[in-house]
């Protein structure tokens, strides 16, 4: 039962950032002018807004679709189908998400 209620927290992790990867994506033009899409984003350019917005952004439908079914089949192998219970974590999928993308 402990497992299970673990398990479920990974997977609202992952279903949290598919949510904002398309409410990023149906918003995109509102989000351009804070993206320089010609730019390699760096910590020391002080721009985070735009680091953290280029991790969600995508440039076409086809692009978010792939990289959404990507993140839920291998999300999913190593957030909820592992066998450690440290895995499974809101918090640790959301925070590796960003941690991985900002690089």
């Amino acid at each position: 039962m402990v497992i299970r209620r673990s398990m479920d927290r990974a997977k609202s992790g992952i279903t949290f950032l598919i949510l904002v990867n398309v409410l990023v994506h149906l918003f995109r033009n509102d989000f351009r002018q804070h993206l320089n899409l010609h730019k390699t984003y760096r910590i020391n350019d002080s721009n985070l807004w735009s680091m953290l917005l280029s991790i969600v952004y995508h440039a076409d439908l086809t692009h978010l679709l792939v990289n959404m079914l990507s993140l839920h089949r291998y999300g999913s192998e190593v957030f909820v189908h592992s066998s450690s219970r440290r895995w499974h974590s809101f918090f640790l999928v959301v925070a590796s998400y960003i941690i991985c993308g900002v690089g």
